[in-house]
Order: structure tokens, then sequence, then C-alpha cells
């Protein structure tokens, strides 16, 4: 079977929930060496045990998704009993990266725009931009009453811009949705207390990260690896770290040399 491709702050989510699974079973192994051996042999059944539950956790790079039919049972199960914008969006979501069918996705969400619900109108704007359809989504995005108070459509409006090549106005959307999402709970949805605390720390940090991005394309290397650091402190899984490019650090080096 297949994997999709998920979106970096989705797959930080499922990659946190398989270590807190590895990590569940490794304590239970410490407690029965603790009851059953010594104290000592369960503390280092427990330190070797996170320790390889999180290089699991780092190894892991996708997660396959249940069968198709199974999950079109779901889907039809959820929005039969919900209509919220966080089910639409998640059954436009499934439609478009599980069923591959982005012209359903697009017009389910079509369909609900009016609403002016702010995470209908990103998941829009992120499927027109994949899709090639970058202005549409701008225009979209731009339309939406919430569109320079949220930071998630903040955020989609600055991937837009960067893809049109408007990199300063892309710098300007990402550092007000750093700004607002550190006075505002975001992604504002029905999960979990920890789904909805580990979404909000991966959208932040691929915020940073998509920031630091634009300011390599504006060769401010300074700013680029702060913005990455920022981005990297909030993820737990080194493997989604990212890092200012070598090659444009030396180049840069050497650029001052001769001067």
């Amino acid at each position: 079977m297949s994997s999709i491709q998920y979106d970096p702050e989705i797959l930080y989510v499922q990659k946190l929930y398989f270590f807190l699974y590895l990590a569940t079973i490794s304590i239970l192994i410490a407690l029965i060496i603790i009851v059953y051996v010594d104290l000592r042999s369960g503390l280092y059944s427990l330190a070797v045990g996170f320790g390889l539950s999180y290089i699991g956790m780092v190894m892991k790079k996708n997660f396959n998704p249940p069968g198709k039919r199974l999950s079109a049972q779901r889907m039809a199960h959820t929005i039969s009993q919900d209509s919220s914008p966080l089910s639409i969006a998640g059954f436009a979501s499934q439609l478009y990266y599980y069923f591959h069918e982005p012209t359903q996705a697009i017009s389910i969400l079509e369909k609900f725009l009016s609403s002016q619900d702010p995470l209908l109108c990103m998941t829009l704007g992120d499927i027109l931009l994949k899709e090639g359809k970058p202005m549409r989504a701008l225009y979209i995005l731009r339309d939406n009453p919430h569109a320079l108070v949220d930071p998630l459509l903040l955020a989609t409006q600055g991937r837009v811009l960067i893809q049109i090549n408007k990199i300063p106005e892309a710098v300007k959307m990402f550092e007000r949705s750093i700004h607002l999402a550190k006075q505002n709970k975001f992604p504002k949805s029905s999960n979990n207390w920890i789904t909805q605390k580990i979404l909000t720390v991966s959208y932040l940090a691929n915020i940073h990260h998509s920031l630091a991005d634009c300011y390599i394309m504006l060769n401010d290397f300074h700013l680029a690896k702060k913005h990455y650091r920022s981005g990297n402190y909030r993820v737990f899984d080194v493997s989604l770290w990212r890092h200012c490019p070598s090659v444009q650090l030396d180049s840069t080096k050497n650029h001052k040399n001769t001067k």
C-alpha cells in the first residue's frame, strides 16, 4: 500500500504519537523489570527504551493509511454526523491527498466558502497552490475577512507570494503570522488537547522555516539562520530540522573576503 505525502505539520503529529506509543511500551517493560528484577536494571531498560523510541521516530518517514474503502466509510459517517468547517476541510483534504480527486476537493470547499471560515479558506488556498493556481489561491485568501488576522491564512498567503516571486511581501505575511500566533491559539479545531498543542507548535515551526527560506532568497543569511533555529527548537524530531544552506554561507564569506 502506498503512503500519503503529508504536510510536515501533520507528519510531525503522527511521528510524535508514534514516539509516545513506543515510549509507552518501554515504560511497561521497565516496570516489569523493576518488579521482577531490580530498580537499577529497570531504569537502565527505560533509558534504552526511550533512546530506541526516539531513533524509531526519527527514522519513520511516512505512515500507511487505512484501506480506501474503510476511509470512505469513515468520511461518509463523519460528514453525516458533523458538517462543521473542520469536518468539511478534513473531508476535502482526504479527497485531495488520499483519493487524488483535486476537482472534487476544490468543488466541495468552494461550495462552503461563503461561510468565510478561515480553515476552509486556508485548505482551499493550499490545494489551489499545490495545483499550480497561485493567483486564484491568492484572490480567495485575500477575499476572506480574516485574511490579515488569522495566522494560518497569513502563512498560506506567504507561501503563495513566494510562488509568484513576491518575497518582501511574503516576509511581511510570515512575520505578521508569527506575531499573531504568539497571541492566539491556532489552528482552532476540535482536536484533543495534545493534538491541538502539537499542531500549534508544528505550524509555528513551519512558519519560521518558511520565513527563513524568504531571507535566503533575499540574501539575508543572518536572519535566515535565526529563523531556522527558532523553527528547529520547537521541533522534537531532529529529522524535521532545517538549516541554512552551507553553499550560500560559503559564497557569502568569500564575497566578504574579496572586498
